[in-house]
């Protein structure tokens, strides 16, 4: 994956955040999915390089968000499928769904 492509799939991660955003603003279950995601791309976008640290933060909101009721959508899965794909060209082996 190029570093085009990569930004490509921030971006998108950053525009179903804010997605999630506006839909927590009507629906509730949307908010763990705007929170989760946030806390996320605040992670990733703190520095090019992706600490163990900030990977193992990544897993836990994921598993956190996992416990919670949420709406739980084709969104939010492919929320995760361009994280998994971020994650991977990171050189973090993961398998998030």
């Amino acid at each position: 994956m190029t570093e085009e492509q990569q930004k490509e799939h921030f971006e998108r991660m950053q525009m179903m955040c804010r997605t999630f955003q506006s839909a927590a603003e009507k629906y509730a279950d949307f908010q763990p999915e705007f929170i989760a995601s946030k806390s996320i791309n605040d992670i990733l976008q703190k520095s090019n390089t992706l600490t163990n640290e900030g990977f193992i933060e990544i897993l836990k909101i994921l598993t956190d968000i996992d416990l919670t009721k949420h709406k739980d959508g084709s969104q939010w899965y492919d929320y995760k499928i361009h994280l998994n794909a971020l994650l991977g060209q990171k050189g973090y082996d993961s398998n998030i769904f």
